[in-house]
């Protein structure tokens, strides 16, 4: 009887091994939203240095819209403003209109 407990015991360690190496450790720190706060305030296109569009997924459930600006300050505009659906369609637009390569 003690030779049956201890093989089932040595059977889910190597079972629960398995599982813990299946998991993608490296990433496994960085399963958070990038955007603490956002701001629904104006920022003009001439201080844009770089906008990223973040979709909804397993890191964060929300969209996040994150501009740097030219001074290499970054913040976080709520999604849905106005203004930002604004920029962002006249990104695609422009997109559209440049000839591909």
């Amino acid at each position: 009887m003690l030779f049956m407990s201890h093989n089932l015991l040595v059977a889910l360690t190597l079972c629960s091994l398995t599982v813990i190496q299946a998991f993608p450790m490296d990433d496994f720190a960085q399963i958070k939203c990038r955007c603490i706060r956002t701001s629904s305030n104006f920022i003009p296109t001439r201080q844009f240095q770089r906008l990223e569009i973040v979709p909804a997924g397993a890191h964060c459930r929300y969209t996040e819209i994150i501009i740097t600006k030219k001074d290499n300050s970054i913040v976080c505009v709520t999604p849905g403003v106005k203004w930002i659906d604004r920029v962002i369609s006249d990104l695609q637009k422009k997109n559209k209109r440049r000839p591909s390569v």
